[in-house]
């Protein structure tokens, strides 16, 4: 009787441990969730991780699917967002995430084109605020180079800045794109 309890515990306990080892490897191979594309200067690569992918970055536009100096129109046809203020010079619009997080977006325009775009992260707590500046500050990097104090500038004149806004318990980035020769600049918020 005692060697039939030992037996069906051993069988038990070896039949658990290989449970967790399966769980570890599917958490393994799941954790990994990032794809890398092209981007538009030689040798760089974008990561997308899924945090941008829901953000709705992409490796081939500067924000959401639109590119600095592509036609004005593009945007209302390309951005997934809800609409929530527009005029002759801009169209804003916001997203929200799952955890409560969300996003609000200006597009502004000189000359019927893209010429710079506003960005206002509303976040939960500062360990989003650092997982963003990170996440950002490489997909930056991989776009347009190397930055100078938390701002790239592309050989071609795009100009980027991200900046942290977080206040007491308000968290949240600033990011800021725009056109060296658009005339239009991003609010001053």
């Amino acid at each position: 009787m005692k060697q039939t309890a030992i037996l069906l515990l051993s069988i038990s306990l070896v039949c658990s441990q290989q449970a967790c080892k399966n769980r570890q490897q599917t958490n393994t191979q799941t954790a990994d969730t990032t794809t890398t594309a092209p981007a538009s200067q030689p040798d760089t690569d974008v990561t997308i991780t899924d945090r941008l992918a829901e953000l709705g970055l992409t490796a081939d536009s500067d924000w959401r699917g639109i590119t600095l100096g592509d036609d004005f129109d593009k945007v209302k046809g390309a951005e997934k967002g809800e609409p929530f203020e527009s005029d002759d010079d801009h169209v804003g619009y916001t997203i929200e995430f799952k955890n409560l997080e969300s996003a609000d977006m200006l597009y502004y325009q000189t000359a019927k084109k893209v010429s710079a775009i506003d960005v206002d992260l509303f976040l939960n707590n500062r360990e989003s605020v650092n997982a963003y500046q990170k996440e950002l500050g490489a997909y930056f990097t991989a776009h347009y180079g190397t930055p100078k104090a938390n701002q790239w500038t592309s050989p071609n004149g795009i100009t980027v800045t991200m900046k942290d806004v977080s206040k007491g318990k308000d968290f949240g980035l600033k990011v800021r794109m725009s056109i060296a020769n658009g005339s239009a600049t991003a609010s001053a918020k």
